[in-house]
Parts: structure tokens; sequence; C-alpha cells
């Protein structure tokens, strides 16, 4: 079975998950700088047999969209024309990154380490896609 990439976009880093093989377990792989995102999904779309990307979709609380809502289409557009056999899901992110900061608080990470934003946005991406697999599963 193929994998599931999952990103949690950003204005200046991009967290990234991959599932396993069955689909069932969501892992944090890698956090990217925005600009340097589509070679490292080429990278990754090249070695891992993936099928479906889940990007996040940037909803506020009251359900209107965060700006960088327009960048990320921007992106969805350049993915669809480079890989047409993939499939784009989006699921609504809200609260990932709050659930993401409380992880790291209540770890057994040193205060540094849960400190590094890098690190959040990989958890983020990682809560985001092990929602996708439960709803999946469903």
């Amino acid at each position: 079975m193929s994998k599931i990439l999952c990103i949690d976009y950003g204005k200046k880093r991009i967290g990234l998950s991959i599932t396993n093989s069955i689909r069932s377990i969501a892992f944090g792989i890698n956090t990217v700088n925005t600009n340097d995102l589509i070679s490292t999904l080429e990278m990754y779309i090249k070695y891992e047999d993936i099928d479906t990307i889940v990007i996040g979709l940037p909803i506020k609380y009251y359900n209107s969209l965060f700006p960088i809502e327009k960048q990320i289409k921007k992106f969805i557009k350049i993915i669809k024309y480079k890989y047409p056999n993939l499939i784009i899901k989006r699921l609504d992110e809200r609260f990932t990154s709050k659930i993401a900061n409380y992880y790291l608080l209540n770890s057994v990470f040193k205060k540094k380490k849960r400190k590094n934003k890098s690190l959040l946005d990989k958890i983020s991406a990682t809560l985001l896609l092990q929602d996708y697999i439960k709803i999946e599963n469903l």
C-alpha cells in the first residue's frame, strides 16, 4: 500500500509527516524552509511510495480562512501540474499548533528543545496526519 504525506504549511517553515506503508501510524519526518518545499517534496515522492498528500486547511476560529491560504492554493496548483495522479486532500488544521505546543510543554524534552519551532511544526503535521488516518479508516 502507498503512503500518505502530510504538509503543515507555514510562512517560514513547513512541517512534514508520513504514514507507514499500511497507513496506520503517522511519523514526523522533517521541517523545511518554505522555499525548499517543492524540491523536498520531489525527493519524498521519488523515494517513498506516496499517492496522497494531506495539506492543512488554515481555518480561523469563526470559519474564515487565514491569508496564507492564497499561498497554499498556488502551491497546490504547482503540485497538481507536476504530479497529476497525486491525490491532494485538505483537512481543517484548527488548533493543531496549540495541541502540539501542549504536548511539547508537557513532554520530557528540556526547555530549549521545547522552544524549537521546527519540532512544533513537525508535531503539528503528525497530529494532522493522524487525524486524517482516523477519518480515512471510519
